[in-house]
């Protein structure tokens, strides 16, 4: 049996099933999907990185009859190009949170008993008002360890009283450890991350919304996905109801067209 090495470093034993799962969790065509589990399995090697497989099959997807598709498998590392800041993630999951029913805000100033404190968001929804610590990370393995969720509950203990809070949760877009859940169950604050918990993770929560950032997008550079998010283009959705947005990138009519096609096939997935 052939070994991957994943992201953290840990060597576990391939999974076909593994790369079948992902792919129909994506959205891919049924009769895709054999043929990416096929082409996956001849390229494999002992300790391939996962990150290697993850770049055959985009450029197997890319190749198909709808390269475009490529854009939904590459979710989770679209969410981990929203940096360097943290603020396009905390737009990210201020939207997702309103697809939740939700009203919020993002980089609230609160006075806390002690200390003033900027809030990534506040989320409120009938008599629930939520204080959300949104933690971004743009390194692949990292896990959101338990000292940011003993710094979300302290914060949340310093502003509940001034401001009518009554929950605490952390948001991320990566892993989450052990220490880090089990303290945040005793502690009756509410994690989600990337896989956590079952049926209401980020991934799930982003795929039921269907709420796919720009940095999804393979037809803009870099600096023209950092251009957008700097005015506040975070969705792909945004670029649908809005192509004008198009204009601040300065380019030629068929390069737009190309980019807004690609940002419309996945905002009608």
């Amino acid at each position: 049996m052939v070994s991957v090495i994943k992201a953290t470093g840990e060597k576990e034993p391939f999974s076909q099933e593994k790369v079948r799962q992902s792919i129909k969790r994506a959205g891919i065509a049924e009769e895709i999907q054999e043929q990416v589990v096929a082409h996956i399995k001849s390229k494999l090697y002992e300790d391939i990185p996962t990150s290697e497989i993850y770049r055959h099959i985009t450029e197997f997807l890319g190749q198909s009859k709808n390269p475009y598709t490529k854009v939904k498998y590459g979710l989770k590392q679209a969410i981990m190009a929203l940096g360097p800041t943290g603020y396009p993630f905390e737009d990210f999951v201020s939207e997702i949170l309103k697809t939740q029913g939700y009203t919020t805000t993002v980089r609230n100033i609160l006075q806390g008993k002690c200390i003033t404190h900027e809030i990534d968001v506040i989320a409120q929804k009938g008599e629930t008002k939520i204080m959300v610590e949104a933690k971004f990370h743009n390194l692949a393995g990292t896990k959101t360890n338990v000292h940011v969720a003993l710094y979300t509950k302290a914060r949340f203990n310093d502003v509940i009283e001034k401001n009518n809070l009554n929950q605490a949760w952390l948001v991320t877009n990566t892993k989450v450890t052990s220490d880090a859940i089990t303290y945040a169950l005793c502690m009756g604050m509410k994690i989600i991350s990337w896989d956590y918990p079952e049926g209401e993770s980020l991934r799930e929560l982003i795929e039921k919304s269907n709420l796919t950032p720009v940095t999804a997008l393979t037809s803009l550079s870099q600096n023209q996905i950092q251009q957008l998010l700097q005015n506040n283009f975070v969705l792909c959705r945004d670029i649908c109801k809005n192509p004008k947005a198009l204009e601040l990138l300065g380019l030629p009519q068929d390069k737009k067209q190309n980019i807004l096609s690609e940002a419309t096939f996945v905002c009608n997935l």
